[in-house]
């Protein structure tokens, strides 16, 4: 049999997840390469503490190369600049990469042209990747010197909406803990028709929950609107509503990364790549994709601009479908199925010490079973998974 040369493009979620499970099935017959623009893998979800000071860089993040050379997996430091689907190239700058097969992981780039005013170096912080989140973290620090109003929110196509609830919430426990900051008023805004709609057509009550929370912190809130532009001390929506800011925080919209925007026939006009439910591309057989690299259609009830959440658990089980069926396609084994509609949905919304773990049979409705569990225990699940998390996967156990 032929060495194949397998190139996994990203080590975040779905590459090193993709990586480590193809490197599981196929042994050491075949080559599996990984390109990552860092060898740190960065635990995003714990970048809701980070800005506060309540996590440490080496709490959530891990070099990868460990894990990756004890499995023989060979791990490239460089920037993709593009991918030839057609001589199943991948281009770093002057040299490219073959490929007799591709994961495409490449996650997405934050959208914050559609906002202006918004982003790094400008009026407003998010904490999608470790270099926004330090920002965020020294602009918080200036905050807490003088407080007063501020926003938080969500923008349209969002890559996780509910980063932006736990962020409000964590918010809300730290001005109620710093006493010149008691009278200091966070205003939330979303794009989602409802509070609580999450990208997933709501569901699993988390509406009446968020609606009661946000009540009972007295936290003023706007739906069904975008924040169309940040300016140094004020943000403008949609609405018409200009609400006054001394610190502002965003989870911004996304596209999908330069890499896939700038190759021909790879991905659509967002920078996303349409697979069928193997996560294999339409077009081009030899190339996979996972995470939030994948164009996943919004159901029939979800409202223009509300992205679905591909991040974490779902983006782990779409890497290990599509490596199972690389490893499928080159030893003639029976390819795998997985529809996003039926990856089962996890979520622990943290509120400092308190939070709500929803947990439903599928991702989208029906889902056939669900539930909402709020409480203290919310809390300490997450901390729990994000050190269960950190440990197995710097061990390259997934």
């Amino acid at each position: 049999m032929k060495r194949m040369n397998i190139v996994v493009a990203g080590n975040s979620f779905a590459g090193f997840t993709a990586a480590i499970e193809l490197k599981r099935l196929v042994g050491y017959d075949h080559e599996v390469i990984v390109i990552g623009k860092s060898p740190y893998f960065v635990f995003v979800p714990s970048l809701i503490w980070y800005p506060f000071g309540l996590r440490k860089e080496d709490d959530i993040m891990f070099d990868v190369r460990g894990p990756m050379s004890r499995m023989d997996i060979k791990f490239i430091e460089a920037e993709i600049v593009r991918f030839d689907p057609f001589e199943k190239q991948v281009w770093l700058h002057e040299e490219y990469l073959p490929y007799d097969y591709l994961v495409i992981a490449t996650g997405f780039k934050p959208d914050f042209e559609s906002v202006p005013g918004s982003g790094p170096g400008k009026f407003s912080h998010c904490i999608s990747d470790l270099d926004c989140a330090r920002e965020a973290r020294r602009a918080w620090s200036e905050y807490v010197k003088k407080g007063g109003p501020m926003v938080i929110g969500n923008a349209p196509n969002a890559a996780n909406y509910a980063a932006g609830y736990e962020f409000l919430f964590n918010v809300r426990y730290q001005l109620a803990k710093e006493s010149n900051l008691k009278d200091s008023t966070v205003n939330f805004v979303t794009s989602e028709p409802y509070l609580g709609h999450l990208g997933i057509g709501g569901g699993m009550r988390f509406r009446e929950t968020a609606e009661k929370l946000l009540e009972n912190y007295s936290i003023p809130f706007d739906v069904d609107t975008a924040i169309t532009e940040v300016l140094p001390e004020k943000v403008v929506l949609e609405n018409g509503k200009v609400i006054e800011s001394k610190f502002t925080m965003i989870v911004p919209g996304v596209v999908g990364s330069d890499a896939v925007r700038n190759s021909q026939s790879v991905g659509n006009e967002r920078g996303f790549i349409e697979t069928n439910d193997e996560y294999r591309h339409h077009e081009f057989p030899e190339i996979y994709a996972a995470g939030i690299a994948v164009q996943i259609e919004n159901p029939d009830d979800a409202e223009p601009g509300c992205s679905l959440p591909r991040t974490s658990y779902p983006t782990e089980m779409m890497a290990r479908t599509a490596a199972w069926n690389i490893f499928a396609d080159i030893f003639g084994k029976e390819k795998m199925s997985l529809p996003f509609s039926d990856i089962n949905a996890y979520e622990a919304i943290d509120a400092e010490n308190q939070g709500t773990m929803l947990i439903g049979a599928h991702m989208l409705s029906p889902r056939g079973f669900d539930v909402i569990i709020p409480g203290p225990q919310a809390h300490w699940a997450k901390i729990a998974h994000e050190r269960y998390f950190m440990l197995s996967r710097s061990m390259g156990i997934i």
